[in-house]
Formats: structure tokens, sequence, C-alpha cells
């Protein structure tokens, strides 16, 4: 079994070097080699030179050429003789043996195409809607999903992160990788490609990140304008799957009843402005 490893990077910055010391870690608990790969956007400060430290081969993406989807499968291509292939991003921090669950459950699944695992919000360094909001869309039981479950799961059914998953290289080949023009939400995209095609798609809770967005205003208006340019281009998800706004309102429902439980009612009106900004940058 040969196992590769990808993290897209633009200027990592200084946690960078810990981000790479975990996963040094991570893979050395394996006990066989794993080829390591970063595609750089040509960073100006020293991502590359860390990276090359920990042993991972530098490619380079211009900034223009730069999607998603582009970047990905760039990786599956150079990475084409690995039965498996992590996909991270460069600001994940791993927990013990994260990579050793995510790798035995894909393995255990043989149908599985992709698996995602649970992520996590520093609480030092975010609020508790982000941590509420980690809570809701990460639960601490893993899930198999497939085509029987879209009744029950929505749009949930293709929900996945490649902030820390793991792809069965030839179940990705066989529905057609990533596709260059896909600018965002790539991992969802897959997702429901692998549903359709009758793979499974899994979440393992056992396989544990810490990942904080601490996004301001701006960046976070910036974030639900590319989902919904990504939904109007691909209308066929949420017509096959179920609608966004549906999802949506479970979690709104989910959070404020958590700031209650909390006595945190204060924040409600904050969580009510937030989602509304949000869904602006939705439709908009």
């Amino acid at each position: 079994m040969k196992l590769g490893l990808f993290i897209p990077t633009y200027n990592a910055g200084n946690e960078f070097e810990k981000v790479l010391s975990e996963i040094d870690d991570s893979l050395n608990q394996l006990g066989f080699e794993v080829e390591r790969l970063i595609i750089d956007s040509f960073s100006d400060d020293n991502t590359v030179s860390i990276a090359e430290k920990h042993g991972f081969d530098v490619k380079k993406i211009s900034r223009k050429e730069f999607t998603h989807g582009e970047v990905r499968r760039r990786a599956a291509i150079s990475l084409k003789n690995c039965e498996y292939i992590i996909y991270m991003t460069q600001d994940v921090f791993l927990h013990k043996n994260a990579i050793k669950e995510i790798l035995n459950f894909i393995i255990n699944h043989p149908n599985m195409a992709v698996a995602y695992g649970k992520q996590e919000s520093d609480v030092l360094k975010t609020n508790i809607l982000e941590q509420r909001s980690r809570e809701f869309n990460y639960p601490n039981v893993s899930q198999i999903k497939s085509k029987k479950d879209i009744p029950k799961l929505g749009i949930k059914t293709v929900f996945s992160s490649d902030a820390f998953s793991i792809y069965r290289w030839k179940l990705l080949m066989k529905i057609g990788s990533f596709p260059k023009g896909v600018k965002y939400c790539e991992d969802m995209f897959i997702a429901a490609k692998a549903i359709n095609s009758g793979y499974e798609v899994g979440y393992c809770a056992n396989a544990v990140v810490t990942h904080s967005n601490k996004m301001n205003l701006k960046q976070q208006f910036k974030r639900y304008r590319s989902i919904g340019a990504f939904h109007k281009q691909n209308p066929w998800i949420q017509d096959e799957f179920g609608s966004n706004e549906s999802e949506g309102i479970k979690m709104v429902v989910s959070e404020w009843k958590f700031l209650f439980k909390k006595n945190k009612m204060y924040l409600i009106p904050y969580s009510f402005f937030m989602k509304v900004i949000k869904f602006i940058a939705y439709k908009f």
C-alpha cells in the first residue's frame, strides 16, 4: 500500500512549522513511506522552505490558474501511484492518531470513495458560535453515507471537507476526479458524484483535527458568496439531494437552542445578524 498526502499552500505563516511537525509525528506511527506533496501559489514567505525541510515535494501553480478543483486535480495526477491520498489544508492541526484512524476507516469500507475527519475549533481563538457550528457539522458518531440516506439526510448526504479528508484514488478517477472549473466546494462536488455513482462517503469521528476559521465579516461574506456561486453553477446537487436553505434553518434552530441552554441568549441578535449577512452573500 502506498499513501500520499497533499496540501495546497499560500503564505502559510509561522504556524506551518507546527502543522508539518504534527504530520511528521502522525506519519511516523504508520511504519511505511508516505509520498508528500505541496502545490504552492508562489508564496512570498518561508512556506516552501519549511515544506522542503519536512520532506515535501513542492510544485507551483499560479494564482491566476488556481481553483480548489484544479489544484487537487493536479495533486491526484502527481500522486497517481498512491492507493489513498490524504487532502489537508495549511491551517489544520492533527490530533493523535488522526491519520491512522481515517486511513483504517476507509480501508475497512472498500466501497467508500472519500472519508473526512472530525473538526474542532480552538476555543482560545474562536467564539462560541463557530464552536457550535463545528459541533453541528462534525458530531461524535461516525457515519457511512450512501444513496439510501438521501431521504433522511438531504444535502448533508454529500457534505464533506477537504480540510482533512482521504480519497481512494481508483474510485476518485472512476468518477472523473476534480474538475478544473470548480472554484469552491470541490469536496461536496466529488461527494455528490461518488454518491450518484453508487459509492459511499464516510465521516470518521475518531480522526480529529483542530481547524479554526477566524473569519471577519468581509471574509464571511466572500465565503458564502462563493458557496452561492458554486450552487448556481451546479444546480443538480440541490435538485438531487435537497436545499442548503433547509439545512441552514436546522443549524439556526440548533444554534439558538444551544445559546439558550448556555444562558447566552444575549448572543442571539448577533447570531441573527450573521445569518442574515451569510444568506445575503449566498443569494448574491
